[in-house]
């Protein structure tokens, strides 16, 4: 997406040709000598016995201007969690692994629900949370920045114009959120193109002009999984941990933060990750459970900002929405057909009556859920409540690391072994 066009509150930063990732990196290692930069990857276990997350380390090898990796691991066994361990040691910078299965890990969180925080089950964005708080233990961390660990296709160049603008010493950037076109021989990214954005814009026909919409309407990929922070933004996060998250995080950021203090940048010209089924008939499972919790999410810190929907409005939100949706259909079909793109037209109408049912439902339980206590407290909270926790974060996660024994390493499949060869 190629152009120069600003549009919205924040800043964008097109990819503009093919600069040399060599002088994106000498920058880098020059700039980070003043701004440190910690990296956090959410996974699952089961995402390095696939294709993505050895593709993953292969490339963050060259990423030597990180101070450290923080990995956040769900899903693994004891022995797992050693396996991991090795593959992570082949990394240039420090590397820490949560093993959130850890007994040490779960005292933590135990500490935390006696103190009246909530906690939530584990997930995306309870590693995020934690994995905040270890990176914030390290006062001489500048900069977090995080990246999902599911992308097929990922180059080490993502990583690296995300976090240029918030490290440039002639920047002065407090967050940088990634963007990128998902489609391979047809159009992904569903819930964007199909829901949140045609819900922003029904939402705010019926508002009038807000600041928050016009803010989360200014990104091209507002729920991207990529984005980057300075850490005294960080600490004041409250997350959810829900497929919320992404909404939740962009709302902090604009109650945290100036809007000219915000950019948006394009990572890569075409993004392939796993993709979720719609589950028409099964609302709490796939693209029908995303876009509840997204929903929910988006109401309640439109909610926090002392903007209610009344019982009329909620009541024609759903068909407000729906026609939104049915000119973008229009709207991707052109696209997707000047571009000699697949486009199935019937199962994009399908899923945006899934999405519109989803609204419907919610119409009419919205109030019984706007008590409901679903935040994770942020980092600068619990430290008040809880002094020296992270602290307390980082010896568990040293506590709960098994010593490394003479463990095989993850197998990798058979595409693994072919991209080995290729220079990275």
């Amino acid at each position: 997406m190629s152009d120069l066009f600003q549009n919205g509150t924040i800043t964008s930063v097109s990819k503009l040709g093919a600069r040399p990732l060599d002088e994106l990196e000498d920058d880098l290692r020059a700039f980070t000598t003043r701004t440190r930069v910690a990296l956090i990857l959410p996974a699952l276990y089961s995402e390095f016995e696939g294709t993505a997350m050895p593709r993953i380390l292969r490339q963050l090898r060259g990423a030597d201007y990180l101070a450290r990796i923080i990995l956040s691991l769900d899903g693994a066994t004891e022995e797992q969690f050693r396996a991991v361990k090795r593959q992570m040691c082949s990394l240039p910078v420090p590397t820490q692994i949560i093993w959130n299965d850890g007994l040490r890990v779960r005292g933590i969180l135990e500490n935390l629900g006696g103190a009246g925080f909530v906690v939530t089950p584990q997930g995306k964005g309870r590693g995020v949370w934690l994995a905040l708080g270890l990176a914030l233990s390290d006062p001489e961390i500048d900069v977090v920045a995080l990246h999902d660990c599911d992308i097929v296709n990922y180059r080490r160049e993502m990583l690296a114009r995300l976090i240029y603008p918030l490290v440039h010493p002639e920047m002065d950037f407090d967050f940088a959120k990634g963007y990128y076109a998902r489609f391979t021989h047809r159009l992904y990214g569903r819930v964007t193109r199909l829901f949140f954005t045609p819900l922003i814009r029904s939402l705010t026909h019926l508002l009038g002009d807000n600041d928050l919409l016009r803010f989360l309407d200014s990104f091209r990929y507002a729920l991207a999984g990529e984005f980057a922070l300075k850490t005294r933004l960080a600490r004041r996060l409250r997350l959810v941990a829900t497929w919320g998250l992404e909404v939740s995080v962009l709302a902090e950021v604009y109650r945290y933060s100036r809007p000219r203090s915000v950019c948006q940048v394009e990572l890569a010209e075409s993004y392939e990750h796993k993709h979720q089924q719609l589950s028409k008939a099964q609302p709490n499972t796939g693209l029908h459970r995303m876009a509840a919790e997204i929903a929910t999410s988006l109401f309640r810190k439109l909610a926090e900002g002392g903007v209610r929907l009344d019982e009329n409005q909620m009541r024609v939100l759903p068909e407000l929405y729906l026609d939104r949706a049915e000119t973008a259909i229009d709207q991707f079909h052109a696209l997707a057909s000047v571009n000699g793109l697949e486009y199935d037209r019937f199962l994009e109408e399908e899923t945006a009556q899934t999405f519109f049912q989803v609204l419907v439902r919610y119409s009419r339980a919205h109030d019984s859920r706007a008590s409901e206590r679903v935040n994770l407290g942020s980092w600068l909270q619990v430290e008040a409540a809880l002094p020296g926790l992270k602290e307390r974060l980082a010896r568990a996660v040293t506590a709960d690391r098994p010593v490394l024994a003479a463990v095989p390493t993850i197998p990798t499949s058979p595409q693994s072994k072919i991209e080995e060869g290729v220079a990275v």
